[in-house]
């Protein structure tokens, strides 16, 4: 009895496209009895040796990929920030015997593959509203006297810009995390000399003798007789003031204004030195505005969680600013 044959079947596909893979194929010792009957028989029943049945395929370099790390955390805890990651140019052949890990390769390696970003922008809360708070420091007061040595004073108080434009004084602690001016407060002046006391040159007149900045001089001497008579000397003239008007405004610094004679006898006249005359304006009321109080009976929070809107700055939004009215109004004091 012949013995049998091997009957050899097509190769099947390679288990890999590339970096080296095997593919199989069937290989059976068969007999044919018929022309149309093939009979299967036991290996050993074929004499020649069988052919293979795996090889290796597609052994050529797999191209290196491009392999993104894991993001790191935003760079900031609000608001707009940035996250970043390493990008490795990596080889896709099998890692060899004992290593898991995939082989780095030069960043040249990938220069024909787009390389994605090694970071983007991130975004983990909105930041609360930072109010724009700083040191205010005022003008000088008037001199603490009319006449001679005085003192002027001035302070520093925390306040905040509305969005009119208006300073708003706010309580110290507010600008805790402001420098504070390292200014004087308080530096001496020196006025005119206090004139003596004496009575009001003769006129009608409406300005106080006792705001004079200089008082007129004595009238002269009467003259002594003269065979012929001599012209009397031109009168005295100095400065005269009126009261000072009401303040422009109440409060938040306005002006004030005065008028200011040059007077001979209580006549205007001409003569008075310029460099003495008194000034005819003045800041007034310089102090911060009371705030009025807010007394919005229908103002109330509509949910149990308001209390966070403040903490997220979203009471600007017209939802919450609404929903959430008291905890909102309470953030801005």
């Amino acid at each position: 009895m012949p013995g049998g044959v091997w009957s050899v079947g097509e190769w099947g596909a390679c288990s890999r496209s590339c970096g080296g893979g095997d593919q199989t194929r069937q290989v059976q010792c068969v007999q044919r009895t018929s022309h149309s009957n093939v009979d299967a028989l036991a290996d050993p029943q074929c004499v020649q040796p069988p052919p293979g049945r795996r090889q290796a395929c597609n052994v050529h370099s797999c191209p290196p990929v491009w392999s993104p790390g894991p993001w790191s955390q935003c760079s900031r805890l609000c608001g707009k920030g940035l996250r970043k990651r390493t990008v490795l140019c990596t080889s896709t052949d099998p890692p060899p015997p004992g290593r898991t890990h995939a082989r780095t390769l030069p960043d040249s390696s990938c220069a024909g593959v787009l390389k994605p970003s090694g970071q983007e922008s991130c975004f983990v809360k909105r930041c609360p509203k930072q109010r724009k708070v700083q040191w205010f420091v005022s003008t000088w007061q008037e001199c603490s006297v009319t006449c001679g040595r005085g003192s002027q004073t001035r302070f520093i108080k925390c306040a905040e810009k509305d969005t009119a434009g208006k300073y708003r004084e706010l309580a110290a602690k507010k600008c805790h995390h402001v420098p504070k001016p390292s200014v004087a407060l308080q530096r001496p002046c020196v006025l005119a000399d206090c004139p003596p006391a004496r009575t009001s040159p003769p006129g009608h007149y409406p300005w106080s003798p006792r705001q004079r900045l200089h008082p007129p001089p004595p009238p002269p001497p009467p003259a002594k007789p003269q065979p012929q008579p001599k012209p009397p000397p031109p009168p005295p003239t100095d400065w005269y003031s009126s009261p000072w008007a009401q303040c422009s405004v109440s409060c938040g610094g306005g002006v004030q204004t005065r008028a200011v004679q040059c007077l001979a006898q209580g006549k205007p006249a001409s003569g008075c030195p310029a460099p003495t005359k008194p000034s005819v304006s003045q800041a007034c009321n310089t102090s911060f505005c009371p705030q009025p109080e807010k007394k919005d009976l229908g103002c109330k929070d509509q949910f149990s969680w308001c209390h966070l809107v403040p903490q997220h700055g979203v009471c600007s939004h017209k939802f919450y600013g609404k929903q959430c009215c008291k905890s909102c109004s309470h953030s801005n004091l």
